[in-house]
């Protein structure tokens, strides 16, 4: 990768910033850019304004540029004295699916640290009063999601009906300026505040073209814009649930990428148990379906797959591949974390052990009602982590796995689950009771109680399950046929159960058979 010119940067980025703050006349700052200084038609006017302003596919991280772009090797080449900050830019960048490069350069247009090196009070608001926050990382987590935030408005499933984000131009040039507009708290004056975002605008996308050599032709712009998306041709069979074929692991709700809002619910959370500061190396992520990897940070990555989709993984420890590598669906691609720091690698918040499995379509986060992994199919709730089995699920063969539930992972192709029922056997006298499982009682997540019951042929034996509620234990399920063979299917939530088997008339042996 090629340096840039320092001397020249350092003087152009004075003279864009002292116009983009300085400088609220549109023309004034257009001035330098026109070099023949000629009168252009209205038409010419156009096409010039067009390059001056910031595009979709500026705006978003897209997958030719998390491939073809390391902001480490950016940086050491051209702002060593940020290396140590290369991290935080990617891991902030993949997880709001923000440009890194548009992150750079609004870092340069507001306080010139990528040409030069700053002052500690620089390097502690990169972006300046953009951000209210103090601190390199919590600025660029602030304003990576207050722009992916203003540029998903109006986009909501209630609002369109769709999962996809039909997001345009003017969603980034949206997002742009509703930060640029923070920043003007001095006037009420909307033709103002206008005028100078235009200012601010034009600054921003000369430096972005001045850093990273990115000024587009109109024929160039088009064909990033004509980028098809055309559908995997089977996609309820794509994509499998994010871990090892065969194993059970309790699912969370749907939720936002960052854990909050009703749209998009792009994210499941899932997890195989554990506690921090277990060993949990044992505990392996899988990849949903085959693609290329892009490792964004040390407990974030993002796999690449056809036609437009990714899926994120986070929470994560001991990534086992770097950017560029590809994996097959199932391929077991890292653990997730079992320590909260590095959990939480460049910050954020998390209540335990667990992974965060999200979709992406075309870069952007993709809402989940209706999706299918491993043959699960999602039905979003009414906000994240909605806990209320009546608005979110997973169904599978017509049956619903609430929040919390074990949930099989059966692949891509059907697999019939392993039988995990456990077995208890006992004798009942005449109108006598026995406790299972051994006297005790067994806590569950949630999801479905199966228990069957046989006795003796001459015996009416039945069957009872029991929720302790706090105070004491009351039945939820009961099998009273006049036989000693019962049965129970329940569909529990979590906490503590028993089972109680008890002869109604006779006496004899019994075998109980218990699965969830």
């Amino acid at each position: 990768m090629k340096q840039f010119n320092k001397g020249l940067l350092a003087t152009s980025s004075k003279l864009i910033l002292g116009f983009a703050v300085g400088c609220y006349s549109a023309l004034t700052f257009a001035t330098p850019l026109n070099v023949e200084n000629s009168v252009k038609t209205p038409a010419e006017i156009v096409e010039q304004q067009k390059l001056m302003t910031v595009t979709k596919q500026q705006l978003l991280y897209g997958y030719e540029e998390m491939l073809s772009f390391d902001v480490k090797e950016y940086l050491q080449q051209n702002s060593p004295h940020l290396v140590d900050y290369a991290e935080v830019i990617s891991h902030y960048a993949g997880y709001s699916s923000i440009s890194p490069k548009l992150l750079i350069s609004l870092i340069e247009q507001q306080t010139g640290l990528i040409s030069a090196p700053g002052t500690d009070e620089q390097l502690q608001k990169p972006f300046a009063t953009l951000s209210s926050k103090t601190g390199f990382a919590e600025q660029v987590e602030e304003i990576s999601e207050k722009l992916a935030s203003s540029f998903y408005q109006g986009h909501s499933f209630k609002v369109t009906g769709k999962n996809e984000k039909l997001t345009t131009d003017a969603d980034a040039i949206r997002a742009i300026n509703q930060l640029f507009s923070k920043q003007e708290k001095s006037t009420n004056n909307l033709a103002a505040v206008e005028q100078i975002n235009q200012s601010k605008m034009i600054g921003l996308i000369t430096q972005y073209n001045l850093l990273f050599n990115a000024i587009n032709t109109e024929t160039e712009r088009n064909a990033l814009r004509q980028q098809t998306s055309n559908d995997v041709n089977d996609l309820d069979s794509y994509f499998q649930l994010p871990f090892p074929e065969g194993d059970y692991w309790k699912n969370g709700g749907s939720h936002g990428n960052s854990g909050s809002g009703s749209y998009p619910q792009s994210s499941l959370d899932f997890n195989q148990g554990g506690y921090w500061g277990d060993n949990l190396s044992y505990i392996w992520v899988s990849a949903a379906a085959p693609g290329t990897v892009k490792y964004h940070s040390s407990c974030l990555m993002e796999v690449i797959h056809q036609d437009g989709w990714s899926t994120t993984y986070y929470h994560l420890s001991n990534i086992q591949y770097g950017t560029g590598a590809y994996v097959e669906r199932n391929t077991p691609i890292a653990n997730y974390a079992s320590n909260k720091s590095q959990a939480l690698c460049n910050g954020g918040a998390s209540t335990g052990p667990h992974l965060h499995f999200s979709m992406k379509k075309n870069g952007q986060y993709y809402h989940l009602n209706g999706m299918k992994f491993s043959d699960y199919k999602v039905k979003t709730g009414r906000n994240s982590y909605d806990e209320n089995c009546n608005y979110f699920w997973l169904e599978k063969n017509s049956r619903r796995y609430c929040a919390w539930s074990n949930i099989y992972n059966s692949g891509v192709s059907e697999t019939t689950p392993p039988d995990n029922s456990v077995i208890y056997t006992g004798y009942l006298a005449n109108r006598a009771s026995q406790i299972q499982p051994n006297g005790s009682w067994f806590y569950y997540n949630g999801g479905a109680i199966k228990a069957s019951l046989s006795g003796p042929s001459s015996a009416d034996f039945e069957l009872r399950l029991e929720r302790w509620n706090g105070y004491q234990w009351y039945s939820v399920a009961t099998s009273t046929k006049p036989s000693s063979t019962e049965l129970i299917n329940y569909s529990a939530n979590s906490g503590y159960y028993r089972v109680i088997v008890y002869s109604y008339s006779g006496y004899g042996n019994y075998t109980l058979s218990l699965s969830k």
